[in-house]
């Protein structure tokens, strides 16, 4: 049955689509639903627009409640990965997190001014990476301070801020580098810091889209040398269980396009469109 909805309809789902936010996300579907005439062949659509709101409310109290649990253990993973921002005090932990997490923490000219980790998502190319500012590094710090140790251990990389090669080696003295990714990053010279994570992080970014329409705005990440399987896992296991074939879409591939299926190789900025049965 035809749902004849208007233009503004179409110019919405756009809108909707490149949302960068969940809460614009939903107020762009709540006008959808305000534009779509009402009789029955509307209703599944209807549907499931108010499934996609409910969704998206959920997921936000999720994330909310995730971003306060706060456990012996440490701070809760989130995102594509987690980076620890480690170093001495004013060397600009505070700084990357409002650079690049868009956050608002107050910066002093006071030493230690941060005594409790705090903790942002940086956004990179659509992908969320947990960033957490660990409490300014001095001399035996960490060695009473067991959780922040435990914290920076298990991350996935290190940031260690420093101005002075007296920094780098207190770092050094204090905290084992050896097998755990690290970055140093120099104070005042942070603008290409995102890209240097994600390259030392280690992984893609692959976008999905459905049969005749437009990829997804939002990458999913996934290591280096993923599969086409391990995608359809991220997704959701009906995806590997009813699996048929999956289109790949390579702009800067010799072959645009072809028919691939589970065990294919991805790489960064591939498009890969799922057919199931």
């Amino acid at each position: 049955m035809p749902t004849n909805v208007p233009v503004e309809y179409y110019k919405l789902e756009e809108e909707f689509r490149e949302a960068k936010s969940k809460e614009l996300q939903i107020q762009i579907l709540e006008k959808m639903l305000s534009v779509i005439p009402k009789h029955k062949g509307t209703s599944s659509l209807i549907g499931d627009i108010k499934a996609k709101i409910s969704k998206i409310k959920k997921d936000i109290e999720t994330e909310v409640r995730k971003r306060k649990a706060l456990s012996k253990k440490g701070i809760r993973k989130e995102g594509a990965a987690q980076v620890c921002l480690v170093g001495p005090p004013n060397t600009g932990k505070s700084y990357i997190m409002n650079r690049f997490c868009n956050m608002d923490i107050a910066s002093t000219d006071l030493p230690f001014e941060t005594i409790k980790p705090e903790v942002g998502m940086m956004d990179y190319d659509g992908v969320q990476i947990q960033t957490i500012e660990i409490p300014s590094l001095h001399k035996g710090f960490y060695e009473k301070r067991g959780d922040l140790r435990a914290m920076i251990h298990t991350c996935d990389l290190m940031v260690l801020t420093i101005r002075t090669e007296a920094d780098k080696k207190l770092i050094e003295s204090e905290i084992d580098l050896k097998d755990k990714p690290h970055v140093f990053a120099e104070t005042g010279c942070f603008e290409e810091l995102p890209i240097k994570i994600w390259s030392l992080l280690g992984m893609i970014k692959v976008y999905t889209k459905q049969p005749g329409k437009h990829p997804e705005k939002k990458p999913i990440a996934l290591k280096k040398n993923a599969t086409v399987g391990v995608l359809a896992k991220e997704i959701h296991k009906d995806f590997v269980d009813k699996f048929k074939y999956a289109k790949l879409i390579r702009l800067k591939g010799k072959i645009k396009e072809r028919q691939v299926g589970l065990n294919f190789v991805l790489k960064n900025n591939d498009i890969v469109e799922f057919h199931t049965g």
